[in-house]
């Protein structure tokens, strides 16, 4: 997921396109090499000077001007790096420099070719990214103007703002969600905020109305170091909690995970689009459902704090064979016995995989495979895992739900006629310590 810090940093490499002129545009929509855009499109873009480039939150905005003076010769086209997208700017001599082989031979969402003074010549490439043309410049230009000093990875960022916004606008929404609205606080992505709301030791499924202001404050803290420590080295800080089993905080086995978020609630004059529920990671040894060790009340539902009073005790509980009194023995355990083991470069260069496009007989099974690329090392991981009755391996997954979310199971690869699937038989049980012990501690939740 490409969040604030990503796109900001797509935003820096562009800079170096600043000034120059477009002189061909292409939009990749099919296997092709690169499709060009369509006629009326590129007869605008066709001689225009990009005039700027900026990020809001996670997304960047390309402001293009014409020949003639005047507003009306403006242009502006916001692209969208989603879940997996990315951009390279590279110069046209160094031929897909920086740019990986297997991208290269992927259609981009959009390729721009630049030239500059000197006839220097500038190309723009992003894959797997939304682009939407044209856009208001007027209106990117306001969204710049009003967004920046809440945006986690600006230079303008000011913690009083983002704090009086999520007091006003996000009072009646869990703080998942108000840290992920990008009108509230730009920039903020799942793991921006399960890593902060872990450091800030805050359940999140809190309302923001139940925090203090003390509270708040250290979340609005934690987001923008968080943030600006992953844009300053480009890399995501570690991650105590997001995609773990094992706390990095207490070191525990106490990790919940479930999908969470997608409240619409909100105060009835601030709009709230596109939350949706996410899989979220927390410690529920570090972030209790309480205030300096009082329950919270009526602040939180019911249900939500009787669930967490059985969480210290459900986490990696008896449905898999591991107690949660002997976690840290259980740890020691798995970490000891993977038993995979590469003939040239050892365990240590062991990974774990999921088949994301094999067969349908091969379809999400787990495998080990060796961190080295030219290593041709492969096993599957699954052969001690029993067989469903279509006769097909069962496939490990993880609960996100409320109730059993983080707890592993097998089911059917195929599903079961409930799922809409007629041809699976619907197999389903949770995973004991003999399925999970030999994958030792390879094995992550959003494997």
């Amino acid at each position: 997921m490409v969040e604030g810090p990503g796109a900001t940093l797509y935003g820096r490499k562009l800079q170096t396109a600043v000034g120059e002129t477009v002189t061909v545009s292409y939009f990749g929509t099919t296997n092709e090499a690169s499709m060009p855009v369509p006629l009326d499109v590129a007869q605008t873009l066709a001689g225009l000077l990009l005039d700027s480039a900026f990020t809001v939150g996670k997304e960047l905005f390309l402001i293009f001007k014409g020949p003639n003076e005047g507003k009306e010769s403006e242009f502006a086209m916001r692209l969208h790096f989603g879940m997996n997208g990315s951009l390279h700017v590279r110069s046209a001599d160094n031929k897909a420099f920086g740019v990986p082989a297997w991208k290269q031979k992927q259609t981009p969402s959009l390729r721009l070719f630049f030239v500059g003074l000197l006839s220097r010549s500038t190309i723009l490439e992003a894959w797997d990214t939304t682009v939407t043309f044209p856009v208001s410049a007027d209106t990117t230009r306001k969204k710049l103007l009003n967004l920046s000093s809440k945006d986690a990875c600006s230079k303008l960022f000011n913690a009083q703002e983002v704090f009086a916004s999520l007091r006003q606008d996000g009072e009646n929404l869990t703080i998942s969600d108000a840290l992920l609205h990008q009108e509230i606080f730009p920039g903020v992505g799942n793991i921006i905020k399960i890593e902060s709301l872990h450091r800030a030791r805050i359940d999140p499924r809190r309302q923001v109305s139940s925090l203090s202001d003390i509270e708040l404050r250290r979340i609005v803290r934690h987001v923008r170091k968080f943030s600006m420590d992953w844009l300053n080295t480009g890399r995501a800080g570690v991650k105590m909690v997001y995609n773990q089993t094992v706390c990095g905080t207490c070191r525990g086995m106490s990790v919940k995970m479930q999908k969470i978020g997608g409240h619409r609630g909100g105060s009835s004059s601030f709009k709230v689009n596109g939350l949706i529920s996410r899989v979220t990671f927390w410690c529920t040894t570090c972030q209790p459902i309480t205030i300096e060790g009082d329950v919270l009340n009526g602040s939180i539902s019911n249900s939500i704090t009787n669930t967490a009073k059985k969480e210290e005790t459900s986490i990696f509980s008896s449905t898999q064979g591991i107690s949660s009194s002997n976690s840290m023995s259980a740890l020691g355990q798995m970490a000891q016995t993977c038993v995979a083991r590469c003939p040239q470069h050892g365990q240590k260069s062991i990974k774990l995989f999921r088949a994301r496009n094999s067969t349908k007989q091969n379809s999400l099974r787990i495998f080990f495979t060796c961190k080295y690329k030219n290593c041709k090392y492969f096993d599957w991981a699954d052969a001690h895992f029993p067989s469903c009755k279509c006769g097909l391996k069962t496939v490990l997954r993880v609960s996100k739900t409320e109730r059993s979310g983080g707890h592993w199971f097998l089911s059917c690869p195929q599903g079961d006629k409930k799922s809409g699937n007629r041809h699976g038989c619907g197999h389903f049980e949770w995973a004991k310590a003999e399925h999970l012990t030999p994958l030792g501690s390879l094995l992550s939740p959003l494997l």
